[in-house]
């Protein structure tokens, strides 16, 4: 038989006092107040220490305020070592060195082909170019009109193939603020084309004196002195200049007041004041010739050959070879 069996105060007391118990002992635990913990710490540190209570307290509080600052500027210093690795201000990988150009000897100026093409404007542009280049030693094949549909704003363009790079460097050194081209072309030969900002080539330095082999010398007679054009040709040609024609003046020249007249074009100024050299008292005469022929007509007053001791000497000028600087690729 089921008995219901109720709950007397004894059994309720029990589990009353029990908790109770806990909840005393809980309150007793958290019961130590922060004063208390501080005369705690104070007491252990005066026993280690033998500090005086307020130095024990300030040193506590110091700490606390350490914590307080050097936590967060830890943080904020993190955050910004990560932000500068991020934008590469930090980055471990050093930068790639820069590029220099390489500087190497400059081919003869004589070696290649320069077609000279005029797209300025200025109209005769391109033949004074030309004779420029050509004082300067390169080998001028062409001078012309540019084609229309060519439109270049820099002083020059320069067009040149892959072998021709060092050609095209070396003629740009001319012109202030020329700009190369490549354009695939076969071999060293070069387009020479002004553009709408061209004004004038820069300084070159005096030219030397041409070969005297480079060039012929014409002995003409316009006296009435019999052979007196083949010995002074032959005079001429013992001192090494390369010999022409000579007899009667073709021009029938009549000089009763001259020891001569040297007749050249405007590109042989320099081979004709060569051979003046060796005709004290000659007169250099400009005609329209367009090559390297000088004529020497003798005049009445001429006599002979200037003596060879008596030549003036040309200096002899060393000029540091020419280099080009190659770009970055």
């Amino acid at each position: 038989m089921f008995t219901n069996r109720k709950s007397t105060p004894e059994r309720r007391s029990l589990p009353a006092r029990t908790g109770r118990a806990a909840r005393d002992l809980a309150r007793r635990s958290l019961g130590l107040t922060r004063d208390t913990v501080h005369r705690e710490l104070l007491e252990r540190a005066r026993v280690q220490e033998e500090l005086s209570d307020e130095q024990i307290w300030r040193r506590y509080q110091f700490r606390h305020l350490a914590a307080f600052i050097t936590i967060p500027a830890v943080i904020l210093g993190t955050a910004s070592i990560a932000t500068a690795y991020g934008t590469g201000l930090m980055s471990s990988d050093p930068a790639p060195p820069a590029c220099q150009p390489v500087v190497v000897a400059a081919p003869p100026a004589a070696s290649f082909r320069i077609k000279v093409l005029n797209a300025s404007g200025q109209n005769g542009a391109a033949s004074l170019v030309a004779k420029n280049l050509a004082r300067r030693g390169f080998t001028v094949v062409e001078a012309s009109s540019a084609p229309r549909t060519l439109y270049v704003r820099a002083p020059v363009r320069i067009y040149h193939g892959r072998a021709g790079l060092d050609h095209a460097l070396l003629a740009a050194q001319t012109v202030a603020g020329a700009e190369l081209e490549y354009d695939g072309r076969a071999g060293t030969s070069i387009s020479f084309v002004l553009g709408a900002d061209f004004t004038t080539m820069l300084p070159a330095p005096p030219p030397k004196p041409p070969a005297q082999k480079s060039y012929k010398v014409n002995v003409y007679n316009a006296t009435w002195r019999p052979g007196l054009a083949k010995s002074t040709l032959t005079e001429l040609t013992a001192r090494g200049f390369n010999p022409g024609k000579q007899g009667n003046d073709p021009d029938q020249s009549f000089l009763p007041n001259d020891v001569a007249v040297i007749r050249h074009g405007p590109d042989a100024d320099l081979a004709a004041a060569q051979v003046a050299k060796h005709i004290e008292g000659a007169v250099l005469s400009e005609v329209p010739r367009d090559n390297l022929v000088i004529d020497v007509v003798l005049g009445n007053k001429f006599e002979q050959v200037t003596p060879w001791a008596e030549v003036p000497l040309t200096p002899v000028r060393k000029d540091p070879p020419p280099t080009v600087s190659r770009p970055c690729d």
